[in-house]
């Protein structure tokens, strides 16, 4: 009995020791972990640096809650930086959130990550936008809710202004994800309410273009416009989840090209447009609802080539296109919905304005002698035949139909997805 004693006494004090080794072999790891993550981020928390972050309101002289400091302090150093977020813990009582005195700018970076939580950054000048981005090239920027609730300006400009290490002027090749964008307007969308200011602004008027960058925005609310994309803006993907209660859910300004956006977007409030779009040959998947008649989506004189697939147009589109080759496919049928119209002069082009590719069936074939379709690239088939009843034939946006006649044909014409 005393032998098996001795012998656990033994296996107990190995142990022990092994324990004790090994718990300060993980110290050894933690603390190299924490020298290692010290290196890499910047931290900004919500009472920082006195509760552990190394920016945040309470650092000396700060008018942006530590922000600017930071970022400042990151870029001169080479480092990432995380903003300390956190969840409300009831219906609209806020949580962690930063104070903005003044514009917080984000200075041109590149291979770098801007990353954080949940939080909101709230903007207190009357004038100016709460935040500008400047150059960035391969960054992954993450923002959470920013509020400019008293300035007529940007709650978020894209706006790159500065040549980075390779002497390039733009945002380019870069991921950007903001939790929310909230305007100087009404946020419940009352009666009479003037919604002011713009969501987020792409603008290369400072040198430099916008391109080939992935956009997450998850809401836009009380804003006269939710997203402004100016020209010398191409190539970007965009997912909006939801622009609402703003008067211009998207504007897609002149010479805007090659973008791939997904939008959703309602009005809620009287005269409002869901999506404007100026530019050509944008891809854009639409929902939107409760705008004003016929301006859920508006293709302006300037705008072709546009492809839009379409979940719900409910108050319709207007097309004032000047070359109507814009193209929408619904979810939903159409059909014979769509406005027949009168049939053309003897020797007289009509071109489909409509925005859907049509089938034109003949109800009555007329005399006709000889008749010609040009497509929309103005290439003509010439076709010297009569017509005949229940004949049909196919029209894309922006192609053209001319008859040679002695007496009209009759017509019928149907949308097709």
């Amino acid at each position: 009995m005393k032998r098996f004693s001795a012998k656990l006494i033994i296996v107990l004090v190995v142990l022990t020791c092994f324990g004790i080794s090994r718990a300060a072999d993980n110290n050894v790891v933690d603390f190299q972990i924490t020298q290692y993550r010290n290196l890499c981020y910047v931290v900004v928390s919500p009472n920082g640096p006195e509760d552990g972050g190394d920016f945040g309101p309470k650092t000396p002289g700060t008018k942006t809650s530590g922000l600017q400091e930071a970022l400042n302090y990151a870029k001169e150093h080479t480092r990432d930086v995380y903003i300390v977020g956190g969840g409300m813990k009831e219906a609209f009582t806020a949580g962690p959130g930063y104070t903005l005195n003044e514009t917080l700018h984000i200075p041109w970076n590149q291979d770098w990550r801007l990353d954080g939580g949940e939080y909101w950054l709230a903007y207190n000048g009357t004038t100016g936008d709460a935040v500008v981005i400047d150059s960035q090239m391969n960054c992954d920027i993450k923002l959470g809710l920013v509020v400019a609730s008293r300035t007529p300006d940007c709650v978020i400009r894209m706006y790159p202004t500065t040549k980075g290490p390779d002497k390039l002027c733009c945002i380019v090749a870069s991921t950007f994800r903001f939790n929310g964008a909230v305007g100087a307007g009404d946020v419940w969308g009352k009666p009479g309410c003037i919604q002011k200011g713009t969501g987020l602004k792409l603008d290369s008027s400072g040198g430099g273009g916008i391109n080939g960058n992935r956009i997450l925005m998850k809401e836009i609310n009380a804003c006269d416009v939710g997203v402004d994309i100016l020209t010398g803006c191409g190539s970007n993907h965009f997912e909006i989840t939801w622009s609402h209660l703003t008067n211009i859910g998207m504007r897609i300004g002149r010479g805007v090209s090659e973008n791939i956006i997904k939008i959703g977007s309602s009005g809620d409030i009287p005269n409002t447009i869901g999506v404007q779009i100026f530019g050509l040959r944008n891809f854009l998947t639409i929902t939107a609802h409760n705008h004003a008649p016929g301006k859920n989506l508006i293709f302006e004189d300037t705008a072709r080539d546009n492809l839009v697939f379409a979940v719900n147009l409910s108050e319709g589109i207007t097309n004032n296109a000047k070359v109507p080759t814009n193209r929408i496919i619904t979810s939903y049928p159409v059909g014979y919905s769509i406005e027949t119209p009168p049939f053309p002069e003897s020797g007289r082009e009509l071109v489909n304005r409509q925005p859907y590719t049509v089938e034109v069936r003949i109800l009555d074939p007329g005399q006709v002698s000889v008749w010609t379709q040009t497509d929309g690239n103005g290439i003509p088939l010439t076709i010297s035949a009569a017509l005949s009843a229940g004949q049909s034939y196919i029209l894309d946006p922006g192609d053209k139909i001319k008859f040679d006649y002695t007496k009209a044909p009759t017509w019928k014409w149907k949308a097709l997805r």
